[in-house]
């Protein structure tokens, strides 16, 4: 044994000291992997000695490779037992329950941790990470200005005019996660022509899912809530910041694999997702369900060939909370108007408003709110839960002025499950109640009477067949203030022709509270979308209007070098009318091209507008043009791509979402922040002698942020030759490595053929030596120079025997 490792640490020690700082242990030392679960998780240096509690690891790195294997508090043990010299023993690693076993012979360590003494794990079913893959984040400075314009004419039996010119503007600028977002609109020739949009300040916490945001708002509203444009600040749980969280009571199985296993997802009957697992305990999360009670297998099959089945049901309704998951708002602002190229903001008294619900279980959520402006004050409060029967929710409120007017509301609803066991079922029900009192006035910043209707009655009764179609009827009657009636009644039939198109059957008739003005309207519907999605159709006809229309469209495949084409016809009684859009798509721009001819009266007028869509894009060091970005984007550079090259990101068919070349830079965008992606770069189409030091890049932006990704193109000389004795014979099958003229290895699997000859693929220009590591020939020394075609034929060289 102690032959071996001190052959091992000569060998190995060399390569293997400038991976960490070793620590101050006498010799026998070597690097070595450790082994869990069949797989290396982490290298570390090693000092073998003949007691176990003597023989010691390198803790820094083993402890930080175990966090993911084992819970903190054993993590926390371990490094109370580390000692001052940076290692940890044997003997403490199996007194918290890791058994080791150091293998002579392959000179590694494996490790086994029992199921009991390991970490539980959340395993999401909607995302699963490769190999714990380190997402990039965003840039710290990054950023657009999203530019939209448009010129129109106006011509025809009419005096041709030039119309004003629109544009739109849209900054972001994130700073370290501080978003600063203003837009403003632009008219040519108005009184004001930019007037401001909204301009606010936000920054989200991602560990608590909360956003701040300071400025102009955007509220949310529960129960009988209203939300008004105010400009303040609001604190708001936002579960976007976390996409692959479970919020809702969606799954929550708690399975454990014993061995290394296959694991198959069964959802309602269908297989929705197969991973290969090692072991431990896992929280499988995400399933897709529908509203009611679903069937959901697990089953898992080890490498022994042993089964193992988890079967259960799953209730699921996507308004509910999870069991201890809160969502709330809270805002407080000042209302505004327009007024003239800005916003006038009212002083007078500040507009409040706040909600927050509790996941008190899985099957029922409660939660409160409240509104204030002036002497206007409305609370209230929601109950929703879901039983085998249904789902219900009952929302309250009171809402008063002072001593004035006090008045209560409440609206209750119920609807049937779509599913029951997996199963889905064909009649659906839904049910709606609402009732308020005369005085019951919601909170709002106008001194408008808001509140026209007393009672509100509404219901649906839906049939499905499995074929696809549905016949529904519903009811419904409004009481007003005063005591006036409106009933509503209605049918529709949908009816599937093939599995892309289908055909709608509408009916509607009102019964006002004034005699003669009942209404009844009949629609009749087509859609049509092609299989992949690029060409659709539709066509309706409204009776009560006597109006028809019809839309033809073709969607773009790619996200450049494609175009958009919309075609749409109206007619009506006295007006006909058509308009065509077409739009082409750069990668730094889209041009748009809107045509609206209309006839009335026998006067034809053309309105034709001419526009341009891009964006000015930053992150880090880098800036590109692109089309208008939505969230957020990801930049990629390649400052030494030859000219002429091109580079296809995330390749789809002959296009992919993005190209280098002939720019140097380009965006990949419309990316939504928090969700998880993969950039993939094709070097396939590289020229020989250029490669790339990775082309796969996980990243995770964040909101409305952008990442940079500077692509590492080398440019390297393939070298050709063939090795040949004093006697001019071939030196047949000769292995060695090349070294640079600095001693360091750049090449390990030189070999030659049976005729003497080799290839050598990633040299720079420069000194180089062949070692054989054979006693029998001499090192050889050549020279590569730079060569326009990346490929250097050094023809014939002799290679001379050692004396």
């Amino acid at each position: 044994m102690r032959f071996l490792i001190f052959l091992f640490s000569f060998l190995t020690i060399l390569s293997a000291h400038g991976q960490s700082v070793r620590p101050a242990l006498a010799k026998p030392y070597f690097v070595a992997p450790v082994i869990l679960d069949k797989k290396a998780i982490v290298e570390v240096w090693i000092f073998p000695r003949d007691e176990r509690r003597q023989f010691s690891i390198e803790a820094k790195p083993l402890l930080e490779a175990l966090k993911s294997y084992v819970p903190d508090s054993t993590i926390s043990l371990l490094k109370q037992k580390t000692s001052p010299q940076g290692v940890i023993s044997l003997v403490d690693l199996e007194s918290v329950g890791i058994s080791t076993h150091f293998d002579e012979s392959r000179l590694d360590i494996t490790l086994a941790i029992p199921i009991k003494h390991r970490k539980k794990s959340d395993l999401d079913l909607n995302y699963i990470e490769i190999d714990d893959q380190k997402f990039l984040r965003p840039s710290g400075h990054s950023g657009y200005l999203n530019l939209r314009t448009q010129q129109s004419y106006r011509y025809g039996e009419v005096e041709t005019e030039k119309l004003p010119l629109n544009g739109h503007l849209d900054f972001v600028e994130n700073i370290h996660g501080y978003v600063l977002e203003s837009m403003a609109d632009f008219t040519e020739g108005d009184q004001y022509p930019w007037r401001r949009q909204d301009t606010r300040l936000r920054f989200d916490n991602e560990d608590k899912m909360i956003r701040y945001t300071l400025g102009d708002l955007t509220l949310g509203a529960r129960g009988f809530q209203q939300a008004p444009n105010v400009a303040g600040l609001s604190v708001v749980r936002e579960f976007s910041i976390q996409p692959y969280k479970t919020l809702r009571p969606l799954s929550n199985t708690e399975i454990v694999i014993k061995r290394s296993s296959l694991l198959e997802i069964y959802v309602n009957g269908f297989l929705y997702s197969q991973l290969r697992m090692a072991p431990g305990i896992f929280n499988i999360r995400d399933f897709p369900l529908a509203t009611g009670q679903n069937s959901v297998k697990v089953r898992i099959r080890d490498d022994l060939g042993q089964e193992e089945t988890y079967d259960f049901s799953v209730l699921f309704e996507n308004t509910l909370l999870g069991k201890g998951i809160q969502e709330f708002s809270y805002s407080v602002g000042l209302p505004w108007t327009e007024s003239g190229a800005d916003r006038a903001y009212n002083d007078k008294a500040s507009f409040l408003s706040a909600y927050h619900r509790w996941g008190v279980s899985d099957q029922a959520t409660v939660g409160l709110n409240f509104q204030n402006y002036l002497s206007k004050t409305m609370a209230g409060g929601e109950v929703s839960g879901i039983v085998n029967w249904g789902y219900l929710s009952l929302d309250a409120g009171f809402a008063g002025q002072g001593n004035k007017t006090q008045g209560f509301a409440q609206r209750f609803r119920y609807r049937s499950l779509d599913r029951m066991y997996g199963v889905d079922l064909p009649l659906l029900f839904s049910l709606e109640a609402e009732n308020r009192d005369e005085a019951f006035q919601a909170v709002s910043v106008s001194d408008l009477i808001t509140n026209n209707y007393v009672q509100r009655y509404d219901t649906q009764i839906s049939l499905r067949h499995n074929d696809g179609w549905v016949f529904g009827v519903g009811a419904g009657r409004i009481i007003y203030v005063g005591n006036a009636e409106q009933d509503n009644y209605r049918a529709n039939l949908i009816v599937p022709l093939t599995r892309q198109a289908r055909i709608e059957f509408g009916y509607q008739r009102s019964n006002p509270a004034l005699p003669g003005q009942d209404q009844d309207r009949g629609l009749v519907s087509f859609n049509w979308l092609e299989s992949q999605g690029r060409y659709s159709a539709s066509a309706y006809y409204d009776s009560l209007n006597r109006n028809t229309n019809i839309n033809l469209n073709r969607n773009a495949k790619y996200r450049y070098d494609d175009f958009n084409v919309l075609a749409a016809f109206q007619n009506s009684d006295s007006t006909t009318s058509g308009n065509l859009t077409a739009e082409y798509l750069a990668q730094p721009f889209s041009l748009r091209l809107d045509h609206f001819t209309s006839q009335q009266n026998s006067t034809t007028i053309h309105n034709t507008g001419l526009g341009l869509n891009t964006a000015l894009v930053w992150a880090g060091s880098h800036v590109s043009l692109s089309q208008p970005i939505a969230d957020s984007f990801v930049i990629v550079s390649a400052d030494r791509l030859p000219a002429g090259q091109e580079l296809l990101i995330n390749p789809l068919d002959e296009k992919g979402e993005a190209q280098l070349g002939p720019r140097r830079t380009t965006v990949v965008r419309d990316m939504s922040g928090y969700y998880k992606y993969f950039i993939n770069v094709d070097s396939t189409s590289l020229p020989i002698g250029y490669l790339l030091d990775q082309e796969f890049y996980p990243v995770q932006p964040t909101y409305r942020s952008g990442i940079a990704i500077d692509l590492n193109l080398q440019r390297r000389i393939m070298v050709r030759g063939r090795l040949v004795d004093k006697d001019h014979q071939p030196v047949a099958y000769l292995a060695g490595d090349i070294v640079n003229a600095k001693g360091e290895l750049v090449d390990n699997t030189f070999f030659t053929n049976k005729d003497g000859g080799f290839l050598i693929d990633g040299l720079e220009p420069g000194s180089y030596k062949m070692m054989t590591g054979q006693g029998s020939w001499k090192t050889l020394e050549f020279e590569v120079a730079d060569h326009p075609k990346n490929i250097l034929n050094l023809g014939e060289i002799t290679l001379e025997e050692a004396r």
